[in-house]
Parts: C-alpha cells; structure tokens; sequence
C-alpha cells in the first residue's frame, strides 16, 4: 500500500507538470499567431487607405508602396479573376493565378480573408491577409517568420530538465505524504488500546492492516449514526406535518411558558413568524384572561379543559390537555382549532330561521285575521272582495317566498353535483328582455341589450333566473323615464356581463351587506315591491355555482352597476 501511494502520488505530479508545460507552450503559440496576424491586419488596413486616396487604375500611382519592399511585408494587387495587377517584391507578368487560395476566396465572399502556410524546406511561415477593396480588387499583404515551434526547439532542453527536477521533487515528496498516511496505522499495529477518536476510525476502516481493530468501532459508529437518521427523519415528518396543519399545536411548560409552536399556532393569534416564541410566556401570544385562567385551573387540577375565545375577530376553539410522565405534570399540549366558518354559519342559520319566521308570519297573520273576519260575518258584501284581494296578494307573497327558499336550497343542494351545458349567455339576456319588457314600458323605463354571443359551461335555468332577478330588481328601483341596459361581451377568456340602470342608487353603508339573504335597504319601498330580500342573494350563490365573480358599484340618485364574470369555452 505505501508503494502503491508512493507511485501515484509520483505519477500525478508528473502528469500534471507536463500538461501544464504543454498547455503554456500551445497558448503561446496562440498568442504568437494572433498578434502577427493583427499586426498584418493593422498594415493592410492603412495600406488600404492609402489605395483609396489613390488612383488604383493607374499603375504609376501604385509606386508610393515600392518602399514596403524593404520591411518583409509583401504587397500585391489581385482582380476578381485572380491575376496579379501589382507585386511590390516580383514581376507580375512571371506571376501565377491566385485564384485558389483560400485568402483570395474568402475575401472574394467575405469581404476579407486571411490564411496561415507552413514552408517546410525554408522553416517559415507565412501570414496572409486579403482585403476587397471599393473597386473589386483584392489587396494582399504578407509577412513571413520564423516558425514557433523552431524557436520552441530552443527552450526545449530547458522545459524538460524542469519536468525532470519536478518529477524528482515529486518522488520524494510522495515517499514523505505515503509514511504520514500510514503513520497512525502504524500506531493503531503496536497500540490495540490505544484511544482513538471515532471519526478517525471511520477514516482509517478502508485500510485492511487496521481493518481487525476497528470493525467493532465502525459497527457501533454505522448503529449510532443510522438511529441519528431515524430520528432526524421523525424530527423532520412531525415538523413537516404540524407546519403543514391548519390548527395550532403549543407546548407549554408548567410555568406557561413556551417550548414550541407551529405556524398555524402563531398565525392564529396574530403573532409574528419572523419572531422567536420559545421561552416566551404565553401571555404574551394571547392576553385573553378566561385562556390564561384556564391554563392555571388545569395545571392545578391537572385535567383537560375546553374554551372557546374571541380573539382579533376570530373565533378559536382551545383545547388544553395535560402532558403527564409518571403522574407527574411536565406541561400542557394545546390544540388551537379555527372555528369563525362555524360561529358564522350558526349566526346566519339562526338570522334565516329568524328571518323565515318573520317573513313567513306576516303574510300568515294577515291572511288569517281577513279570513276570520269573514268567517265570522263581519264583512259586508261589498268589502268580501277587496279582502279576497288582500289575502291573494298575501299568498302570493307568501308563494314568493317560499319558491326563493327553494331556489336557494336547489343551488346550495346541487352545489356538488353540477349539471352543466353550453349556454350562450346573450341568448340567455335576450329572452329576459323580452320577457319583461311590457314591465318595463309600464313605468316607462328603456331597456337596452348590446354585445355578442358568448358561451360559457352552465345551467340554464340558473343563469335565465340571474339575469332575470337582477333586471326586474332594477325596474322595480328605476323611477319612470330612466333606462336600464344589459351587455354582454367576450373578452379573451372571460365572459362579462354588466346590468346598469339609472335608479335610486344604494348608500355606501349597506353596499358591503347587499347580497345577504333577507337582506333589505328600504324596507317601506321593499314591501311596496314585495320584495322577500333574498333576490340578490339567489344572484350571488347562482354566481358561486357558476365559479363566477360578481362586482357592485353604486351611487344614490345616480344608478346602480351589477358586473358579473365567467369563464368563457
């Protein structure tokens, strides 16, 4: 094994001297060629120039560059055939074709060309560099030099005894790194107790002169490391699952302070993420005093106990349970649940029963108290009629209602199990147009459709009530002479359909309220229209059903702008 390290390390270093001497002579090569054929370039460009202040056609004028004879750089005038027009350095009229050289081709389609050629009886090489100039002439320059690898010929003795010095460092330095990696095996032979550190083990087990002292170490090392994963794999699922909860999980020492907390713990108090609650007393998450009372009775009495707070407009449900080790209180666990959605929902299902009372119980009471009265004989002939009047209007009423209950529980029931078409709703608009124009000409109020077809996936009937609901709402609040118009219009991935009339507008204050059933502004001009209040709200869950959104925009005295958005097919 440390001939094996010796060799290696020795090879290596070997290797890469010479890659690197390698590589430093190719680059200089680069080098060298790149700036001899920038520095020809440089000389075609001026020599270029001179030719365009000249007269090129005239070969006298061409005289001026007889003095680059002297300085190796040799110049020569070519026409698009490949003749030579004027050689600086030779008789032109002895001179071959140059059309097959690839500077000559390459200027001839780029513009400009340049080669490189190696002369093996001379030792040279020559750089070439072709330029057209404005009247399709074709200018050469050349310049010829000694070639690099001549010269690298030179310095090559230099490089190899380098390479040679280097190898010999290398063996040398390769003996000395082989005894230091074998040095501690050397010890772990002669010391079989000796005290090691379990990383190092670890490190040397690869070795098989050490191989029998340290099996058993590695063993345990593997065990204890693999128990490390297991938990860390627990640690990592149980954060991931209590981060991932939507209810909170504190746990409290027997003090009440904090010994951790999950994201939804603190977002349901309001706490800040970017602020550290471990330690902290629990007050100062939640000051609410029937909570920290609770947490004081069950540590005393160490038993489970339930409370419901009010806290920042939420409603949260705590549940709070010992945490016992040997009978022992060591803290308490709290599970904080979210449970606002349910408060709202017995709060509303109790405001429609309320409601539904209400509403059901007046047109009952009327029509009972007319028809008692004549039952019991009370009413003269002529009165019997107006009061069979009263109590249809009553019925009707009564009717009304309870067919919009219905309606809204078809859609709240229907809600999972949809049954959609395509439906064009401009056809949809147009059919209650019609349907309630005669309504609409009774008060004298306008109405308009405009827009074009657009379909989305829907349910007739529902979207044939939407429309309908918000176009009678709008008659019944427009006074005479005011128009309503409904549009309806495709636009990219959307359908959008707008109802604006020119009513009496609703104040700001109950605009947010609107669409909530039995929900009524004016209550005086709601029963002149005998409105049940649940109009809008029918409006709102059809657009719910339809995965739609629905914006209000009013102004009293001014009018009232219902905007409605589906997803077009």
């Amino acid at each position: 094994m440390k001939r094996k390290i010796h060799v290696n390390v020795a090879v290596l270093s070997t290797s890469i001297t010479i890659l690197v001497a390698v590589f430093m002579l190719m680059t200089f090569y680069r080098f060298h060629t790149d700036n001899q054929m920038n520095s020809l370039k440089n000389t075609g460009n001026l020599i270029s120039n001179i030719l365009i202040s000249s007269d090129v056609s005239d070969i006298n004028e061409l005289d001026q560059l007889k003095h680059y004879k002297g300085t190796n750089t040799r110049i020569t005038l070519l026409n698009r055939s490949g003749d030579v027009v004027f050689d600086n350095m030779a008789d032109t009229k002895n001179m071959e074709n140059h059309r097959d050289r690839p500077e000559f081709l390459d200027a001839i389609e780029n513009s400009q060309g340049e080669s490189i050629r190696y002369s093996a009886t001379m030792g040279y090489d020559t750089y070439y560099y072709a330029l057209k100039l404005q009247n399709n002439l074709i200018l050469r320059v050349s310049y010829q030099t000694e070639n690099i690898f001549n010269m690298f010929s030179l310095i090559l003795p230099v490089i190899v005894m380098i390479v040679i010095l280097i190898s010999i460092i290398s063996y040398y330095t390769s003996f000395l790194l082989a005894n230091h990696i074998l040095k501690p095996i050397n010890i772990l032979t002669k010391n079989l107790e000796g005290n090691f550190q379990a990383g190092d083990l670890e490190e040397l087990s690869v070795y098989d002169e050490i191989s029998p002292f340290i099996r058993t170490f590695k063993n345990q090392n593997k065990l204890i490391l693999d128990r490390n994963i297991e938990l860390e794999e627990k640690a990592n699922l149980l954060d991931v699952i209590s981060s991932s909860m939507g209810e909170g999980i504190i746990l409290l020492d027997i003090n009440t302070k904090i010994i951790s907390i999950n994201k939804s713990g603190i977002k349901l108090f309001n706490g800040r993420n970017n602020v550290s609650l471990a330690g902290q007393d629990f007050i100062r998450l939640c000051r609410d005093l029937n909570l920290n009372e609770a947490l004081e009775i069950a540590i005393e009495e160490k038993s489970s106990k339930e409370i419901i707070i009010h806290h920042n407009s939420k409603y949260l449900d705590v549940y709070i349970n010992p945490v016992l080790r040997e009978q022992r209180l060591t803290g308490l666990l709290l599970l904080v649940v979210d449970t606002t959605e349910k408060h709202k929902l017995d709060l509303m299902r109790r405001e429609f029963s309320a409601n539904v009372s209400h509403e059901l119980k007046t047109p009952l009471t009327s029509i009972n108290g007319y028809a008692e009265m004549i039952e019991s004989g009370m009413v003269k002939g002529e009165d019997i009629t107006k009061f069979a009047s009263i109590i249809r209007k009553e019925g009707g009423r009564l009717l009304n209602l309870i067919g919009d209950i219905i309606k809204l529980s078809k859609i709240e029931d229907d809600a999972n199990e949809k049954k959609l078409e395509p439906i064009n709703v401009y056809f949809v608009g147009k059919e209650a147009i019609s349907t309630l124009e005669s309504l609409a000409l009774d008060k004298d109020i306008e109405l308009e459709l405009t827009g074009e077809s657009s379909f989305i996936m829907g349910n007739k009937g529902m979207l044939q009530d939407l429309i309908y609901n918000l176009l009678e709402n709008s008659i019944k609040y427009t006074n005479p002479g005011g128009s309503i118009q409904l549009s309806v219009v495709h636009n990219n991935l959307d359908t959008i359909v707008k109802i604006k009339d020119t009513g009496i507008g609703i104040p700001s204050e109950h605009q947010d309220r609107i669409f909530e059933r039995f929900y009524i502004v004016d209550k005086s001009r709601s029963k002149k229209n005998q409105s049940t209040g649940l109009g809008l709200s029918i409006v709102k869950h059809i657009v719910e059903y339809h995965n739609g959104k629905i914006h209000l925009e009013s102004e009293v005295g001014k009018g009232t702008k219902i905007t409605i958005k589906f997803k077009s097919i």
